[in-house]
């Protein structure tokens, strides 16, 4: 039976090629073997440099259509944006620091800087009152993922995650043999670009004028796919690398019983283990199934292209553009990148995206001191930290306190992108909580949801029988009780549309008197076929 497959996004067709492009090594030229540079690129364990990415988008008239003046002054804002980094130090696997910057085209600019260990990372936002923290052992990790401890883990995996680690030395020169194994087979095989041009010349790296060998890439949208193809090809032409591959991983593997437990959730067999009793067959197992998926990975390349010509002329034209500068020392060590990606898609509506005339990304860096020893700054804690656990369950409103009212960030949040409003919506046909109309054509809501929604506190005292909202945003506290339609409101008594009722366990309350309590607007809206949906809307 022929096989189906969904129609490709043409942005994923899109970054997929461009990050084809950018790993692509080439035969050796003008005598610099490039593929040895792509391999010492991935062995790069310490270095300083500098780098930058920015983001064009030239947007057309049509994407302002319809769009509020709100969402008008977001698009413009983030349609050009550069990250930069300075004085970048990268001392090993886990320690590094760096200052830098997020400019928005030439309104806005904050500037941060980040220090990193391994356990440990603080990062600094111009604007901020306090310092950010990031636990980066285990259990702050988990910590993100809503597990307190290893202990919320099943057995196994607690197990395996509270296993001795590899000390650095050990896991950089495994990583150097696992690399050297791989880059055998995956970059020996990547095919020439059809334009490719090597020449000297003189750079300036850190101030330093430097003679180094430049690689110059330029491809258009019609040779990429074409080389796409032709890599795929090479891949599954080249069996005997295949095997030899997969055999040299297996005896660094082999070698080191540290890391045998993680390797066998990996690798691509079905029964048996590293521990079999004929290691030649589970091999050969091994290597099979890379192959089989190479050739299937080449069949669902030719069926996509034929079912979906017309996207890929839409794509893969003259309007795609992607140029690579390529600086390389006598060490063969890349000391300077700038890459360019320059695409203009089509308005058509079906493209899916907001209408863009073009799109150009770039990204630059240069690099010193290259497998040298750096010292990184190291980040120091402090009883100010604020973690990134605790920013994550802020409300908007929470997190704006944390930045001075004066400075970049705070505006940007603020008066760009409005992370002070709220929002919450029910709709008609809910079950769980829903808003009810009463018979009296009152509008009920549930109370605890949409006071802790919005981030307040509801509380209960059992000697009074009354309940107690506090609301952090507006400084407002609420008492209520029970079958009364009586709520006093920061002190004073006030009459409400219907009393606090209870249903199906579930205290509800008239909304229109909670939304003006708490500074908010309610409203109904009809979205047809018998749908409708009630919000509640505020700005703190």
């Amino acid at each position: 039976m022929k096989k189906s497959f969904a129609r490709p996004s043409k942005f994923i067709a899109l970054i997929l090629a461009f990050t084809l492009v950018f790993v692509a090594g080439c035969e050796a030229i003008s005598n610099l073997d490039f593929n040895t540079v792509l391999k010492n690129s991935l062995k790069v364990t310490s270095s300083e440099s500098k780098q930058s990415v920015e983001l064009k988008l030239e947007l057309d008239d049509t994407a302002y259509e319809g769009a509020t003046e709100e969402d008008i002054a977001i698009m413009k804002l983030v349609s050009n944006v550069k990250l930069q980094f300075e004085n970048v130090k990268l001392q090993d696997s886990s320690n590094a620091s760096f200052n830098g910057s997020l400019i928005f085209g030439d309104t806005a600019s904050v500037k941060f800087s980040l220090k990193m260990s391994d356990t440990l990372a603080i990062m600094e936002i111009e604007g901020a009152k306090q310092p950010f923290a990031i636990d980066l052992t285990s259990d702050g990790l988990l910590g993100l993922t809503g597990l307190s401890s290893l202990s919320g883990l099943p057995e196994d995996a607690a197990t395996d995650a509270a296993a001795p680690e590899l000390d650095e030395a050990t896991a950089t020169a495994l990583g150097h043999e696992i690399l050297d194994t791989v880059g055998s087979y995956v970059i020996h095989n990547l095919p020439n670009p059809e334009r490719i041009d090597v020449k000297p010349v003189f750079e300036n790296i850190n101030g330093v004028s430097t003679s180094l060998m430049k690689v110059h890439v330029d491809f258009d949208g019609t040779e990429i796919w074409p080389w796409v193809k032709k890599y795929v090809d090479a891949l599954i032409a080249d069996r005997a690398g295949l095997d030899k591959m997969v055999a040299g991983v297996f005896e660094v593997l082999n070698s080191n019983p540290q890391i045998l437990g993680a390797a066998e959730d990996v690798i691509p067999f079905d029964q048996g283990g590293l521990d079999s009793e004929d290691p030649a067959e589970l091999i050969a197992e091994a290597s099979e199934g890379i192959a089989e998926l190479l050739t299937e990975l080449q069949g669902e390349l030719k069926l996509v292209e034929e079912e979906d010509q017309e996207t890929f002329d839409e794509i893969f034209n003259k309007n795609l553009s992607i140029k690579a500068d390529m600086y390389v020392d006598n060490k063969l060590d890349i000391r300077k990148q700038a890459y360019e990606l320059s695409y203009a898609p089509s308005l058509d509506p079906e493209f899916g995206v907001l209408p863009i005339k073009g799109i150009t990304l770039k990204f630059e860096s240069e690099s010193w001191n290259v497998n040298g020893v750096v010292k990184a700054e190291a980040p120091v804690a402090s009883k100010s930290d604020l973690s990134i656990e605790k920013l994550v369950d802020m409300q908007g409103y929470q997190a704006l306190k944390i930045f001075d009212d004066k400075s970049v960030v705070y505006d940007l949040l603020k008066n760009k992108l409005h992370v002070n409003k709220q929002n919450l919506t029910w709709y008609s046909d809910e079950y769980y909580n829903p808003v009810i109309i009463t018979a009296s054509h009152v509008t009920i809501i549930p109370l605890r949801s949409t006071v802790e929604q919005l981030g307040g506190v509801l509380t209960s005292d059992k000697k009074t029988k009354s309940l107690k909202v506090f609301d952090e945003a507006t400084n407002t506290t609420i008492v209520l009780k029970n079958g009364s339609d009586s709520a006093v409101v920061n002190g004073k008594t006030v009459k409400w549309a219907f009393p606090v009722t209870v249903i199906d366990g579930v205290t509800y309350v008239p909304a229109r008197n909670l939304a003006n309590a708490l500074k908010a607007k309610i409203g109904w809206t009809d979205l047809g076929d018998d749908m409708k949906v009630f919000s509640l809307d505020r700005e703190v």
